[in-house]
């Protein structure tokens, strides 16, 4: 076990710089699509994509790329990878570019991916449960909604299979919570507080994030977000792609309630119901109309401007991308699988000549 040691130093040593060189190259990338004028005006659904390809892609890279090129001295054992390896040294890949700062980068590269990890799951986890506290915090005396108003909730929901959560209480607020089993927690002051037409847009809203599984895309974001020294850029890609996320289920609304002068009407006016809540109570919780004014403006000038023809069809805007993550693991752990199989020092030796002649 002590063997394997140096290794595994390596490995976070390189997973760290090359998630982080190849998360400042994605940010870049993502930059110039984000100020170019002609690409800005993509889709959102385009851009979203986008912005998840770029907080995804640097940790998935570095993962793979650092277990085909070093790990396969476990799978051919120490001595064939001596004998084999034709440039026999002990600093490999990016290491070999800090070797000076060793053994001390090594140590940090493990520090930072430790904390990394705690910190994502912190996060999640905190995120997850505090909602139920706030929930429980905000049941409080407030005037009962409406029957019709209850019965249009649950017409709604039933459609899309989402349960409901009332709370009774002064705030106006609404959200989807969980990852797989999802509820509409929404107050009764919300609902007393739009029409019949703006409620209908909001809850094609939530409904929206509910089958496209944000919940789920959230934490799997957050995590990859954490798994890069570059954190900063990688916020910066996290607010891009929740932004353009809300744009999508905006105009999913829209579409579908053939209205979107009532979704522009919605976010305007829960807005401003909310202007005197502070941020640190956390009631505001609502997506919907959550966010800074310039992304509140965003959002409004593009759902008046979807009166015109339909670009992008609901149900496609609305689909999961949990299958599609389920199938990028699958190349990943079979694409590893063909490379220690057919040639296990491949991808070390190419990676290292890629280095040499750069």
């Amino acid at each position: 076990m002590e063997s394997y040691w140096p290794l595994a130093r390596t490995a976070a040593e390189n997973f760290v710089l090359i998630s982080a060189v190849l998360s400042v190259a994605f940010f870049g990338a993502a930059a110039i699509i984000r100020a170019n004028r002609r690409t800005r005006a993509w889709h959102p659904l385009t851009l979203s994509r986008i912005y998840a390809i770029a907080l995804i892609v640097p940790p998935l890279a570095a993962m793979w790329l650092v277990s085909a090129s070093l790990f396969p001295v476990i799978w051919v054992g120490p001595d064939r990878w001596v004998q084999e390896h034709r440039a026999a040294h002990t600093d490999h890949l990016l290491s070999a570019l800090t070797v000076s700062l060793d053994p001390a980068l090594s140590y940090a590269a493990i520090l930072f991916a430790c904390i990394a990890v705690m910190v994502a799951a912190c996060a999640v986890t905190k995120g997850y449960f505090s909602i139920g506290r706030v929930v429980r915090r905000l049941e409080i005396d407030a005037e009962p909604a409406a029957p019709e108003r209850i019965r249009q909730v649950e017409d709604a929901c039933a459609r899309y299979g989402l349960s409901i959560g009332l709370v009774v209480s002064r705030y106006p607020f609404s959200f989807v919570w969980g990852y797989f089993g999802s509820k509409l927690i929404v107050s009764t002051s919300l609902l007393n507080a739009l029409t019949s037409k703006e409620l209908a847009a909001l809850l094609e809203h939530e409904a929206a994030h509910h089958t496209r599984r944000d919940n789920l895309s959230k934490w799997i974001l957050t995590i990859c977000r954490y798994l890069s020294p570059a954190f900063p850029l990688t916020r910066l890609l996290y607010r891009s792609w929740s932004e353009q996320v809300e744009m999508v289920c905006d105009e999913v609304a829209a579409r579908r309630t053939n209205d979107p002068v009532e979704v522009a009407g919605a976010l305007v006016r829960l807005t401003r119901l909310t202007i005197g809540i502070p941020r640190s109570s956390q009631l505001s919780v609502s997506s919907f109309f959550g966010g800074h004014d310039a992304t509140l403006e965003r959002r409004v000038e593009r759902v008046l401007s979807l009166s015109g023809a339909i670009t992008v069809e609901p149900v496609v805007m609305s689909r999961s991308w949990v299958r599609a993550t389920m199938m990028c693991g699958a190349v990943f752990v079979l694409t590893l699988a063909t490379v220690f199989a057919v040639s296990p020092l491949a991808i070390h030796r190419l990676f290292e000549l890629l280095l040499r002649v750069i």
